[in-house]
């Protein structure tokens, strides 16, 4: 369980956050969503510990935070299999399977200026889903994939949902209905 009670965070005069409260559940998906620049991304880092909130409380009962970023920050000297394995224990094989798991095994050895932005994002969420956080977070998990290829990443994430708790930030509905996601309208 995460509950969020009263957080407020301000970038100098700008209150992204203003007394914001939500609980989330341990499993499932949460979809956040409302316009550009409302706070979503702002919510998904103060979750992650990478922002701080200027007041308010976070109750987690989350032990592993896994974070898939609007971006793919890739490491750039790493292909996509050793991009996975960095996250993975010491002698672990399991990188094939989350690259499989986004249809991207055929790509195992090609780095990331190899890859389209889309092929890119593919990497990051497979990366995202194999750090194996009770608590995934996912910044707009979808941008630059195609129609097809977002099936399968939606197929991945709601297998991984089935036991863990997702929270993802969309400006599609459609994609939060998908995904059987409970809806928090931020405004």
């Amino acid at each position: 369980m995460l509950k969020i009670s009263n957080l407020t965070k301000k970038f100098g005069e700008n209150t992204v956050l203003n007394n914001f409260s939500a609980e989330f559940p341990d499993v499932g998906v949460v979809a956040l969503m409302g316009p550009s620049g409302i706070g979503k991304t702002t919510l998904l880092n103060i979750i992650a510990g990478i922002e701080k909130a200027d007041s308010g409380e976070i109750l987690s009962m989350f032990n592993r935070i896994s974070y898939k970023f609007q971006e793919p920050r890739l490491l750039e000297w790493l292909n996509a299999k050793e991009n996975i394995e960095a996250v993975l224990p010491k002698g672990s094989d399991g990188a094939i399977k989350w690259l499989k798991a986004v249809g991207l095994e055929d790509s195992a050895d090609k780095y990331p200026t190899e890859l389209s932005g889309g092929m890119q994002q593919r990497v990051a969420l497979a990366r995202a889903l194999a750090y194996g956080g009770d608590l995934l977070l996912l910044d707009e998990p979808f941008s630059a994939v195609d129609t097809d290829t977002k099936k399968v990443l939606m197929s991945a994430i709601s297998q991984y949902a089935a036991n863990n708790a997702v929270i993802l930030v969309t400006h599609d509905a459609s994609e939060a209905e998908t995904l059987n996601a409970e809806i928090v309208y931020m405004k």
